[in-house]
């Protein structure tokens, strides 16, 4: 455990047994204390590589804007294909709900966002709550389901994207004919519902490992359903949240506030779903996080972003 002017810093925190090893997290603590909104963030690295400190410095400034931030290990490719990094970031979401008090996590103010292959996870689970099959075997009776997601140059449609195609036969385990299935499953795009969250999406126009279209059309998919916001970085590549480090938090920030809320007694009302007891939804997904759009207010003047 550090602590240092953002909070305190609990690290290796066993949180997932799998075949292949056990899986550990990072929490990062605001200074402040209480039930706090909690951000369940995951790294990126094409499924191939990657680790939970790859945004540390993303994980302190969330921290230090008032959120609890979880960074949850997953099974790589070369450990497990598709659903395993799924079932792990689903296993990280229910250990916030099971073991999160003592780290001063509200159960009932939950998002997953992430960078990159990451991004892909966050919003995955955020349209998968709760579906048989995809669930781990941890942490049973405890929910996967999230009020918001955020991604970070992400990779929303594996259907018709071409980059980096080894990668996705890597993670997927197979090509696109062979695994048909598995390339709609972990689409996010391919499964968004009445009952997908609010979503936040953030790409750069000059990204040309992940191009920006397949990022609109998902923003589109979701603000059909619920509440999509969708901000681009102009002149961003798929380094963004490094190079555009600040306007990338303060965009997260003010879209989760508005989802999320400040502090505890500071939040809206809690919808009767299944972050607060009630049912989940019957729909194909078993989403039931019906999220009420909230106004995520404007974006401050700079020449490097635009919402568009």
């Amino acid at each position: 455990m550090t602590t240092d002017t953002s909070g305190t810093v609990h690290s290796e925190i066993a949180f997932h047994e799998t075949p292949a090893r056990t899986l550990r997290l990072d929490v990062y603590e605001p200074r402040e204390s209480g039930p706090r909104p909690t951000v369940v963030l995951f790294h990126g690295g094409a499924f191939r590589s990657g680790e939970k400190t790859q945004l540390a410095e993303q994980a302190r400034a969330l921290a230090d804007a008032g959120y609890v931030v979880v960074t949850p290990e997953y099974r790589l490719a070369d450990e497990a294909t598709f659903p395993a990094a799924l079932i792990d970031a689903k296993a990280a979401v229910k250990w916030c709900r099971v073991e999160g008090a003592e780290y001063g996590i509200d159960p009932e103010r939950l998002a997953a966002a992430g960078y990159s292959a990451g991004a892909n996870l966050a919003t995955l689970v955020s349209v998968t709550a709760d579906e048989p099959g995809f669930e781990p075997e941890a942490y049973p009776g405890a929910s996967s389901a999230v009020a918001a997601a955020v991604g970070w140059a992400g990779i929303y449609d594996f259907r018709c994207f071409d980059a980096e195609p080894d990668a996705h036969v890597d993670y997927l385990g197979g090509t696109r004919e062979a695994m048909p299935e598995a390339y709609d499953f972990a689409s996010p795009m391919g499964q968004t519902d009445v009952g997908t969250p609010p979503t936040l999406v953030v790409h750069g126009d000059a990204d040309e490992v992940l191009p920006i279209e397949q990022a609109r059309r998902y923003a589109d998919a979701v603000d059909a359903l619920s509440t999509g916001a969708f901000v681009v970085i102009d002149g961003g590549d798929h380094a963004f949240p490094d190079d555009a480090f600040d306007r990338t938090i303060e965009e997260t920030d003010q879209f989760l506030t508005a989802q999320l809320g400040g502090q505890r007694d500071e939040r809206r009302p809690p919808d009767d779903g299944p972050l607060n007891g009630g049912p989940l939804d019957d729909g194909p997904l078993g989403d039931g996080v019906a999220g009420e759009g909230l106004d995520t207010g404007k974006p401050t003047d700079d020449e490097r972003i635009g919402r568009r």
